[in-house]
């Protein structure tokens, strides 16, 4: 059940992003996404605050415990208003439910939206990103993607390109799809990053070739061809592979599920949860075979409603 914050009405729009918020720094960087991805790419968030209700064995006779919780969480949610600037479309909501995943999931799922922002864990602060227990269950549940915000994500960035992690093996094909229609959409640059190992039998030469053949074989076709990029990270280890790269902080990095996830689901890859350590930028994670046609962004695109070109 979801509990409004009184605030002015609103206009309702086509794209929504569900944030999910709490009254600490992990909460405020989700939020300072959030205000970033939808001023950017011109959405609407639905800032919400789970409230997992007591249970009856603990509660004393008569406590007023669970009033007190949703005066101080409205008060929270009055206070993230703040945080979102005039421009932005959002909604605030207070929601009852077992776990704060199960209370974004639902959320998500009843007004259709295209995507969950959460922040991090409160540890690890050398690490730019650090999962926490609902972040962990987001990638490992959710069907829409999820996006994560690194550590004192500022609402200063505007979103000025988009990247996307991807493989030379002909699974990529989804995800290169995607992220060209991620281009024709938004008319947002999309530089696609391919990491590696070094020691291996292929180069960066023969990486860049096979990215780009991935390119060629795709069903969907820039409209700018000079706006989709192509580069290469190597090291000893993914970890310094990704330190090898320039990363715009005024941009996000996209990545798909890994082969463990169900069509449709989203499932954290082990190459994926290296990327994390040291990635300095948002990070959207997108379900298995989520691209254009097929439990996708044709249905349900998280960067927009412009429609997808295909040649």
């Amino acid at each position: 059940m979801t509990h409004p914050v009184k605030l002015p009405k609103i206009r309702m729009g086509n794209m929504k992003y569900v944030v999910g918020y709490s009254p600490d720094a992990r909460g405020r960087s989700a939020l300072q996404l959030g205000v970033v991805l939808a001023r950017s790419l011109g959405a609407e968030l639905d800032v919400v605050y789970v409230i997992k209700p007591q249970s009856p064995r603990l509660a004393a006779p008569r406590s007023n415990f669970e009033d007190l919780l949703q005066k101080q969480a409205v008060q929270w949610l009055e206070e993230a208003q703040h945080y979102v600037p005039a421009q932005v479309i959002a909604r605030f909501h207070l929601r009852r439910a077992d776990s704060a995943v199960s209370g974004l999931l639902e959320l998500a799922d009843a007004i259709d939206a295209g995507l969950i922002i959460v922040g991090g864990g409160n540890t690890g602060n050398w690490l730019w990103h650090s999962l926490g227990a609902v972040g962990n269950a987001l990638l490992h549940r959710s069907r829409i993607p999820v996006a994560l915000a690194p550590r004192k994500y500022s609402a200063s960035h505007t979103i000025k390109q988009f990247d996307c992690a991807v493989s030379p093996d002909i699974d990529s094909i989804n995800l290169v799809e995607e992220a060209i229609a991620t281009q024709n959409r938004t008319g947002i640059p999309v530089r696609l990053v391919s990491l590696y190992e070094e020691g291996k039998d292929l180069d960066d030469t023969t990486y860049r070739s096979i990215i780009q053949d991935l390119v060629d074989q795709s069903a969907v076709k820039p409209i700018n061809p000079q706006q989709l990029s192509i580069a290469v990270g190597a090291g000893t280890t993914i970890v310094e592979a990704v330190d090898s790269v320039h990363w715009n902080e005024d941009s996000v990095l996209m990545a798909g599920s890994s082969k463990l996830a169900q069509r449709g689901e989203l499932f954290l890859s082990s190459t994926t949860a290296k990327i994390m350590t040291k990635l300095p930028i948002p990070l959207v994670v997108v379900p298995r075979d989520y691209h254009p046609g097929r439990k996708g962004s044709q249905q349900q695109p998280w960067t927009g409603s412009i429609p997808i070109i295909k040649q």
